[in-house]
Formats: C-alpha cells, structure tokens, sequence
C-alpha cells in the first residue's frame, strides 16, 4: 500500500512502549487482560489506545479498520509473537505487515427502515433499495455459491442499503458501510423531520409498534399518564421531497463520496456535510441541552471563521443574521434570539446551569437548516479554498455590514 502516508516511526514508538509496559501478573499501570494459544499478558488500555489511534487517525488507513478488531488483531498479534519468542522489533513488523496489506473490497448490505421506497434511490456511494429488490441486487453482486446462505439474513420485507468500501478486517469493512448509509440517511432526516414531526429512520430492524418506548407515570386514584410516541407511525415517501431538497440530497451525497474517498473538498463542502449531519443527529435526542448544542454548532460549522478577527458568539449570531434577515429589523431579532441561546450554550459549556425550552429548539433548528440552504442555493458564490477559508463569505458580509450592498441578505423560503 504505497500511496499511504502512515508515519510507521511514530507508530513504531508507541507500539514498543504499549509492549513493554505489558506484564505476566496486573498492577498499577495495566487495566485488561488478554490470552490465547501459548499467551496471557495484562496490559494498559490507555496505551493500546493510542497505538489504535495511530492507525485510526490516518486519513487513508484508518478507514480501512474498526477500533474493536484491530485492538483484538494488535493484541494476537503480540501474543502470537511473545509466546515464539520474538523481540519487539519482530513484533513491530508483523503487525506493520498486516495492517499496511492491501485491502479488499467488500460488497456491503445494510437494512434499513423508516423510508418508502418503489425503486433503488443512489445518494453518493450509497444506494437504497426496498426489499423487493433484494433477489435482483445479490444475483447482480453476489456469487452463486454465496447468494443462498445471504437469501435468509435479509428478511424479505425489509428494505436495505449496498455500498462498495475498502477494508482490511471484515469487521472494519461493516462499520465502514454503516457510517457511510447512516450519512446517507442523516441526508433523508435532515430534509423530512422536523422538531415536532419526527420519522423513525435508521439503520436495523424498526420498532414493531408505536408503543415499544411507551414512557408511563402512574397514581393511585387517577391511573396511567403515556408519554407521546416521538417518531412518525409511517415511513417517510421520497416523493414528499420538492426542490431545493431534491439537489441538495445530491450535493451532500457527492461531498460526502468525496470524503470517503479522501478527495480533496473545501471548508464550504466540510461545513454543509458536518451541518447536515449535525442538525439530523439532533432531532433523535429527548434532552433539550443536547439539541440545542448540536444544533449551534451546526450554525457554527456553517458561518464561523478562525481567521475572523471579532468574537466568537458576535460572529456567529452577526453573521447568521446578515444572510437571513431580510432587512435591519428582522436582522436585530435575529441576532438578539442567537446572542440569548448562545448564552445558554455558553453556560452549559462552562458546567452551569440553562432552561432550554422546546421553543429554543424550534427556533435554532430553523435558523440551522435555513443556512444550510443558504449556502447550498449560493454554492458557487461562496466557494472558498483551504488557502483561504470562508474569504467569499467574509467579503460578501462586510459589504452587508456596511450596507454597500444594500438588501441583498434575504430570507430563504423553504
């Protein structure tokens, strides 16, 4: 694998530290236990972390492998080596050997729930199939001899997602996949939930009543009290979804293919993808604090700038009301509500206390998936460089600040 730029002395470095602080017998420093043919060792989990970590943090390795096996194929492996005698250095490249083999590709399936599908819907790398196209997609991907033992894991009524990815441990190549459909999906959540109407989609098997995580608080003279289903008791129908929607569910699906395969995408691209996923994420949460931290920093991944020299709660609550506020009245309203739930934020942050109301949520969802639109609808007019992030946005916000281009922040229609 000679295009990766792993850096193999650094990893070295912390693999002998990880094999040398390993003992036959626990003590201070060692937390877990490991054993096998020939092997028993206790060692530090903190230490066997960062040995993960070298390899996970490697944009085109560390997608290749899952935390859990390779901390189990890192840990066979020293023993395999201890219990043959090897030396550190002998252990070092045997583990280099296997984690830097060229990986295969694996077809992925992946069920999911929670959408109506009629025909196979591709977002990015990914593709959604209902359930009646299972036959069709294994005869097409699938060999013979393999297609019958997978007929009976893909319950027949269960709709299902593929997608190619590349991987060196099998179990890598299904965590890989899941984490590519569940970005797909947050795409799907982000255009058709709502604070207040909520479809259950996700990856698995779909809760088989609405009443499955049914909340109940009784007294004794006045009975039971439910809490309300949270999610939508029906899938959701893609034909619901109208433009902008439509191109947005393309633009996201091609960044976020761009970002599996390591291309080279720009802070804008970065920004929608991190918003999209952070807005959709946000709605499957009971706890108002947590909804409205997901939700600020989507609006943060979206408009705030490193470079810019002005606060960070200025910039953010400005800058967001510069491009949706259609005029100075609606923009001060703006800046105020953002300035006020920025504060809350703020106070959860720093281990005080905020009442976060349901209307906080509502707000701040709108604000969030309104900027989103914005950039994507003004794509090319904000297109930025990694040389110089967010410049097009910057410019164009000075001119609104100073009203040199007077009336051109609008409100987004959704």
């Amino acid at each position: 694998m000679s295009n990766l730029k792993f850096n193999q002395d650094n990893f070295k470095e912390v693999l002998i530290k990880f094999i040398d602080s390993t003992s036959d017998k626990q003590n201070q420093n060692t937390t877990a236990v490991t054993m096998g043919q020939g092997y028993y060792f206790w060692y530090s989990t903190i230490y066997l972390a960062n040995v993960i970590e070298e390899i996970i943090v490697d944009p085109k390795l560390g997608k290749l492998f899952s935390w859990k096996e390779l901390g189990e194929l890192v840990l066979s492996l020293i023993g395999k080596g201890k219990a043959a005698g090897k030396k550190n250095e002998q252990i070092f490249e045997s583990i280099l050997t296997q984690i830097t083999k060229s990986p295969n590709e694996f077809f992925c399936i992946i069920p999911f729930h929670g959408i109506h599908l009629t025909k196979p819907y591709p977002i990015g790398n990914v593709t959604l199939y209902p359930a009646s196209e299972k036959q069709n997609v294994l005869n097409k991907n699938v060999s013979s001899d393999l297609r019958g033992k997978l007929m009976g894991t893909l319950t027949d009524h269960q709709n299902f997602a593929t997608v190619f990815v590349d991987a060196v441990i099998e179990a890598g190549a299904i965590e890989t996949a899941l984490s590519e459909v569940k970005a797909a999906l947050n795409i799907l959540k982000f255009l058709m939930n709502t604070p207040t109407s909520i479809y259950q989609i996700g990856v698995g098997k779909q809760n088989q009543t609405m009443f499955d995580n049914e909340f109940v608080a009784v007294t004794n003279d006045r009975g039971t009290t439910k809490h309300p289903f949270k999610y939508m008791p029906a899938p959701a129908s893609l034909s619901d979804i109208q433009q902008p929607g439509k191109d947005y569910i393309t633009r996201i699906g091609e960044i976020q293919s761009k970002i599996y395969t390591s291309k080279k995408i720009v802070p804008l691209e970065k920004g929608l993808a991190n918003a999209t996923n952070l807005i959709a994420d946000s709605l499957n949460y009971e706890e108002p604090t947590i909804q409205l931290t997901q939700l600020m920093s989507a609006i943060e991944a979206l408009v705030e700038q490193k470079t810019f020299v002005q606060g960070i709660t200025d910039q953010v609550c400005e800058r967001s009301a510069l491009l949706l506020g259609k005029d100075l009245i609606s923009r001060k309203k703006i800046y105020a509500k953002l300035t006020s739930l920025y504060g809350k934020r703020s106070n959860l942050s720093h281990g005080d206390t905020a009442v976060v109301t349901h209307y906080d949520v509502v707000y701040l969802w709108e604000i969030a998936r309104n900027l989103c639109f914005y950039f994507h609808l003004n794509f090319d007019k904000f297109l930025d460089s990694n040389k110089q992030e967010k410049k097009n946005l910057k410019d164009y916000l000075l001119d609104l600040r100073f009203e040199k281009n007077k009336g051109s922040g609008k409100n987004l229609k959704k």
